[in-house]
Order: C-alpha cells, then structure tokens, then sequence
C-alpha cells in the first residue's frame, strides 16, 4: 500500500512539474507580450508624429507657390488692363 501511495505521489509530481512548466512558458509569452505592445504602440506613435511633422512641411511650401503663382498671376492681369 505504501507503495503504491509514493508511486502516485511520484506520478502527480511529475504532471505537475509539467504544468507549472507550460504554466511558466505561457507567464513568459505574456509578460513578453505586455512589454512588446506598448513598445510597438508608442514607436508607432513616434512615426506617426514624424510623418506628420514631414507633411506639414511639405503643405506649407506648397500652399506658399501656390500663393506665389496666385500673386503673379494678378499682377498679370493687373499689368494687361492697364
């Protein structure tokens, strides 16, 4: 009987090393997760700023030669009626 009752025990050792060891791997893809996400969420943030910073630019000096063409423009037309 004693037997018996070790060789469960052993049995119930060896299963519950293996959970904790997946219940270990899946804790370390989580925390690994956790730390990921946010990494990706802010660094994808940072390009979003810097692309937005690139096409504000960009639409100024676009928005100043279209200015510059309107600008010459009436003063072409200025110049002809008179």
């Amino acid at each position: 009987m004693l037997y018996w009752v070790s060789f469960k025990l052993f049995i119930f050792n060896i299963s519950m090393n293996k959970e904790t060891v997946q219940s270990k791997a899946k804790l370390w893809v989580l925390m690994g997760l956790g730390l990921l996400i946010p990494i990706f969420l802010v660094s994808m943030a940072y390009i979003a700023v810097n692309s937005d910073a690139k096409n504000q630019e960009k639409y100024r000096q676009q928005q100043a030669e279209q200015l510059a063409k309107i600008k010459a423009r009436e003063e072409a037309e200025k110049l002809k009626k008179e």
